[in-house]
């Protein structure tokens, strides 16, 4: 099966640390995503229009994805630091 589209805004990436271990760790999740789009998260939340989005915890990091199956494609819509 062809893998899924990752999208994720650019102004997204200012929140992940440029280098080191928390980089490598929450790039190789975001990258995953494309094989495994239905990876579930550590739980889930809804956006304003009450759809849900699934949140990991990756290293010291949330990352807020959601999956959108018609167009093949996983949408990254946060990263922040957990503790905050």
């Amino acid at each position: 099966m062809d893998p899924f589209s990752v999208y994720i805004h650019i102004e997204l990436l200012q929140a992940v640390p440029s280098r080191g271990d928390q980089r490598r760790l929450i790039m190789r999740f975001i990258r995953s995503l494309a094989q495994t789009p239905d990876t579930p998260g550590d739980f889930v939340d809804r956006d304003e229009t009450l759809r849900a989005r699934q949140v990991k915890i990756v290293g010291q990091y949330a990352i807020t994805y959601r999956l959108d199956a018609p167009v093949r494609a996983v949408m990254v819509v946060d990263i922040r630091r957990a503790d905050g």
